[in-house]
């Protein structure tokens, strides 16, 4: 019985939490998804919600306008205001268990220069990136 607490509590305190809180009791989110897609135009969107306890957001929520930031000045701005500690999962697509919206299909990384420059500005604000082992060049 003792080493089935032990085992239930090691696995409990491994599970990282996306959620803390602040002295106040208001929500402080550490875990966010960040989408990326480019318009014909060439200019990149972005869109950066915190994640629903590792569960994918959905598409409705991905491509509102008002979540859009529509150039990487904008993704620089929204990441500098990450509280520290925070963690990006940096996503090239939708779950699995998600049917795709038509606009889903346009979700993929932009070239990993931009990849890199956000991946340095975000680890100089204390920000931590899971980025896809994949990035066009």
């Amino acid at each position: 019985m003792k080493s089935t607490l032990l085992a239930v509590a090691l696995t409990l305190a491994a599970i990282p939490f996306s959620v803390a809180q602040t002295p106040d009791g208001s929500p402080v989110h550490r875990l966010y998804e960040l989408y990326s897609w480019p318009q014909s135009s060439g200019i990149w969107n972005f869109c950066l919600l915190p994640s629903p306890s590792g569960v994918n957001i959905h598409a409705e929520a991905i491509f509102n306008k008002k979540f859009r930031l529509t150039d990487l000045a904008q993704l620089k701005r929204k990441i500098s205001e990450l509280p520290t500690g925070a963690r990006i999962i940096w996503m090239d697509g939708m779950s699995s268990g998600e049917t795709p919206a038509p606009q889903s299909r346009k979700l993929a990384l932009p070239p990993s220069k931009t990849v890199e420059e956000v991946e340095r500005y975000a680890g100089a604000h204390g920000v931590q990136m899971e980025i896809p082992s994949s990035s066009p060049d």
